[in-house]
């Protein structure tokens, strides 16, 4: 279910992923495949939404820099953003990590994606790309460390 521009919130939309096997905002399970990439966080298209109205996922813009998938633009949804990785205390403890603080661009990360966003996160979305690109894929960060010491 699509949820339209909310009013209240200048320019997000934010994408319900359900289904009838997993309960909203609660963790699916393992990822079947993971992918390893050095990249650059080239966007942050909004503000986050705070952590105590819901839990959801966050989509921001990468570029990978290195290795097969060089200069390749990437959408990643990242858990709960305002929180360090290490201070995820809840159900996707098991499945959220790394050493990351606090998301900021230009920065470098080291990130393993779940290629199947889907398969990880069942729950709320936000994701500010999805009026201009719905056709390219989004993965999920199930590991993000600092790369280049910014």
């Amino acid at each position: 279910m699509f949820m339209p521009r909310c009013p209240c919130s200048m320019s997000f939309v934010a994408l319900i992923l359900c289904a009838s096997a997993s309960q909203a905002g609660e963790p699916a399970g393992a990822p079947a495949s993971t992918i390893e990439v050095t990249a650059r966080l080239l966007k942050i298209p909004g503000k986050f939404p705070a952590d105590d109205l819901y839990d959801y996922a966050y989509v921001m813009q990468y570029q990978v820099q290195g290795g097969a998938m060089d200069k390749q633009i990437l959408l990643v949804a990242h858990y709960k953003p305002r929180r360090a990785r290490s201070e995820i205390d809840d159900g996707m403890k098991k499945i959220v990590s790394g050493s990351l603080k606090r998301f900021e661009v230009g920065a470098l990360h080291h990130l393993t994606l779940a290629a199947d966003m889907r398969k990880v996160w069942k729950g709320a979305v936000v994701d500010e790309f999805f009026d201009t690109d719905r056709k390219s894929k989004r993965y999920f960060c199930l590991k993000a460390d600092l790369a280049d010491g910014k």
